[in-house]
């Protein structure tokens, strides 16, 4: 019997590739007709049969549409010669990883990487090798790229919304306090009214005794002769400064007043350096015994002001630099003045040597009731009325101050003549003036305007009165034959700024003779139209003489 032997037979490396084309070959035909792109990679391995790239062997029509737009032809081109950039490194380690571990892999890229078509790889492995399915995912993609964008901007808008309402809150805290202090300032300024009216009734007598004592005592000086005119001369002066001290008691009555209700004192041009002197005349008592006082007096104008308030606010600042300095010690110790222009406004500076104030004092100096004084001996109520009194003047208060190293007082004010266009003077009147018959128009839609300008000039003028805007604009279409219109600037159907818009089109002649009524309710609109109209402005209440001068001293009108 003989035996048989069996032979097994190995496959040649030519058979492995023919299999291996074989199967490539039915893949294909299955990958033609897929609507994704498709293509299979081969492996390029190195001389050590590490994996060193991935060559392009097959690719089905779908795939070659959308990868030459990128890349240009594929077959037979090699991965790392084709995506170059580091961004492409990933993906061939991702390539590599799927044929070494036989796991299925999902990528999405971009191509271009700088914007373009987003496609979604599957990686699945294939013979020795990568089959890559991938997918146009563009449209998805883009609204989700969109709607991660909403997404950010309402999360961007839901965060600034809560931080406006946190500011808000703030805001809302820091009024809830000011109307704490506003009103506790209205019950202290009620008081102080009742207080003051209580005052007022004594101070009257005593300062018209005052003024009576002041005139017999100049009576018998002249009558007795220069002898007893010097021995009186001391109590003149005694007399005088207790004069100027109950005035002063009255000026500080009436703005206390100011705490409970807005004072409208009328302002003009006050010389800073006289306020200064005056001042420093009543401060001295309190500066003799703690320091100098150094003038530095610039070559300033006069500012706009109410000289008796200013005077106050300075006196208030001179004291409060006093008593920063310590009694005894005249030479080392120094107040001074600084006066100075600086464009349109006026700086007075109030300096001194004092003990200063700490960063958490200077925050607050201004507020009221609040003061570093012991209880008793001040009732924080200073600086703050003086912050108000120059508010109301339309000029700032300021203050720079270290421990050790003193206080900076800066008063700025506007000069006087920056508002000559709108300050209206009382000329010199002569008879043909008053005489000259003329016509005047006034436009206010307060009822009482009209009829006390017809007082003031009916006797020798022809007034007509209109009380609203849109009456004096059909007024002036037909007849605009007047030589003075007294117009308000404030009013509810159609303001001054308004009328005077309209006649520059139809009858800006007569815009010339205009003059601008103001009771102080200004807006920004109405601030910037006084500086770029050049009329005048008289401020309610008026005086009778600056009416009557207007009117004769209105330019003439132009022949017809």
């Amino acid at each position: 019997m003989s035996a048989v032997t069996q032979v097994s037979h190995t496959p040649t490396a030519a058979t492995s590739e023919r299999n291996g084309d074989a199967l490539l070959s039915a893949l294909a035909e299955v990958e033609r007709a897929s609507p994704d792109g498709s293509l299979v990679l081969r492996v390029v391995r190195d001389a050590a049969g590490a994996i060193a790239d991935f060559e392009c062997v097959f690719i089905n029509a779908v795939g070659e549409q959308v990868t030459r737009r990128f890349t240009g032809p594929l077959l037979g081109r090699r991965m790392l010669d084709v995506f170059k950039t580091e961004r492409a490194r990933p993906h061939f380690a991702m390539y590599r990883q799927v044929v070494e571990t036989g796991q299925p892999c999902v990528l999405e890229v971009m191509l271009p990487e700088d914007g373009g078509m987003w496609l979604r790889i599957t990686l699945t492995r294939f013979q020795d090798g990568v089959l890559a399915r991938f997918q146009d995912i563009s449209p998805s993609k883009r609204s989700e790229l969109e709607r991660d964008t909403l997404l950010v901007q309402e999360l961007t808008g839901r965060l600034e919304a809560e931080a406006l309402a946190r500011e808000r809150a703030g805001e809302l805290n820091a009024a809830r306090e000011k109307l704490v202090q506003s009103e506790r300032l209205s019950v202290a300024g009620q008081l102080a009214a009742g207080v003051g009216h209580e005052i007022n009734n004594p101070l009257a007598f005593v300062t018209g005794n005052l003024h009576v004592a002041l005139e017999q005592l100049s009576v018998a000086a002249r009558e007795l002769g220069p002898a007893v005119a010097e021995r009186l001369k001391d109590t003149v002066h005694a007399l005088e400064d207790a004069r100027r001290g109950a005035e002063r008691i009255r000026t500080i009555v009436k703005d206390l007043r100011t705490l409970a209700r807005a004072d409208e004192t009328r302002l003009g041009p006050v010389d800073v350096h006289a306020a200064l002197e005056f001042s420093v005349s009543l401060a001295m008592p309190h500066l003799r015994h703690r320091a100098r006082v150094d003038r530095r007096y610039g070559v300033v104008p006069p500012v706009r002001a109410n000289e008796a308030k200013l005077g106050q606010v300075f006196l208030n600042l001179l004291v409060n630099a006093a008593q920063a300095i310590p009694e005894g010690d005249v030479t080392h110790h120094r107040v001074t003045l600084v006066t100075r222009r600086e464009g349109e406004r006026v700086v007075v500076e109030v300096r001194d040597t004092g003990v200063g104030m700490t960063p958490e004092v200077l925050a607050r100096i201004f507020e009221p009731f609040f003061t570093t004084k012991a209880q008793g001996e001040g009732t924080g109520l200073g600086l703050s009325i003086c912050l108000g009194i120059i508010h109301s003047m339309e000029g700032e208060l300021a203050v720079e101050s270290e421990p050790g190293r003193g206080s900076t007082f800066r008063v700025v004010l506007p000069v006087s003549e920056s508002l000559e266009s709108l300050a209206v003077p009382t000329p010199a009147r002569t008879m043909a003036d008053v005489q000259a018959r003329k016509r005047v128009l006034v436009i206010d839609d307060e009822p009482g305007i009209g009829s006390v300008m017809r007082r003031i000039l009916g006797r020798v003028h022809e007034v007509v009165v209109v009380q609203s805007g849109r009456e004096a604009l059909a007024v002036l279409e037909k007849d605009d034959g007047f030589d003075r219109v007294f117009c308000d600037l404030m009013m509810a159907d159609l303001t001054g700024m308004d009328l005077y818009a309209r006649l520059v089109e139809t009858r800006s002649e007569c815009l010339s003779r205009f003059v601008y009524m103001t009771g102080g309710g200004f807006t920004d609109r109405a601030r910037d139209f006084l500086k770029q109209v050049s009329a005048p402005r008289i401020d309610k209440p008026f005086e009778a003489e600056v009416i009557r001068a207007l009117v004769a001293q209105a330019p003439p009108r132009r022949a017809t």
